[in-house]
């Protein structure tokens, strides 16, 4: 037989510290959950944003095609990409 110690006769020292690092990792992963969890709605939000920037995007150039200026499709296309530049 092997003269291991098992958890119940460990010395109490050794016993606290094990403790006190268990409760810094889990105070550490609680951490960076919260943080992941900010991150992934601060994603979300500028997801949210870019659908909405090109669904405007896409209503301004069918309107483009709608008018029957010639040139003015590429005009606003043009100034759409400008616009998204700008932003992005």
């Amino acid at each position: 037989m092997t003269d291991r110690i098992t958890p119940v006769e460990a010395p109490t020292d050794d016993r606290a510290e094990l403790l006190r690092e268990l409760d810094r990792r889990n105070e550490e992963i609680l951490r960076l959950r919260d943080l992941l969890i900010g991150r992934d709605a601060e994603l979300g939000a500028a997801r949210g944003r870019l659908k909405m920037i090109e669904q405007n995007s896409q209503r301004l150039s069918q309107l483009a095609a709608r008018i029957p200026i010639p040139g003015a499709t590429r005009l606003l296309q043009g100034l759409i990409r400008f616009v998204q530049g700008r932003r992005g």
